[in-house]
């Protein structure tokens, strides 16, 4: 008797495991669809990016105050803040990573090479805002 409903109780269990696999097998259709749709990569350096980043490359305010305005010129100062909180004074490299564009903006990215105020060295990125050929933002 003891063995019987031991092998009536495993036979019972692999029915529900089998059953289970083939019914998740037959109902499951897969992985869903992202809802979030992807960005359109930018293949080229905006252009309005590019003055931007020679003027930085070049150490020329004077470019960079004819690129944008002065809250623009205010946020680029503090994106361009090292991790230990010192202002970049020695830039060494600028260099575009990527970009998206949507409707009219454009969002292109850089990472900076140089030296801070301090004498360390630092490696910042960040993002530069155009909506129709004008840089309208750092981040």
């Amino acid at each position: 008797m003891n063995e019987t409903r031991a092998v009536l109780v495993l036979t019972l269990f692999v029915f529900g495991l089998v059953s289970g696999v083939v019914v998740n097998r037959l109902l499951d259709t897969g992985p869903r669809a992202n809802p979030y749709p992807s960005l359109d990569r930018l293949d080229t350096e905006p252009q309005q990016s590019a003055q931007l980043a020679a003027a930085l490359s070049n150490n020329d305010p004077k470019s960079l105050a004819g690129l944008m305005d002065n809250d623009t010129l205010g946020s680029l100062r503090d994106a361009l803040m090292s991790p230990m909180g010192a202002p970049l004074v020695d830039i060494r490299n600028v260099k575009f990573v990527g970009g998206t564009t949507k409707s009219g903006k454009t969002l292109a990215g850089y990472i900076v090479n140089g030296k801070d105020a301090q004498g360390s060295d630092a490696i910042i990125g960040f993002v530069i805002d155009i909506e129709h050929g004008q840089i309208v933002g750092v981040n």
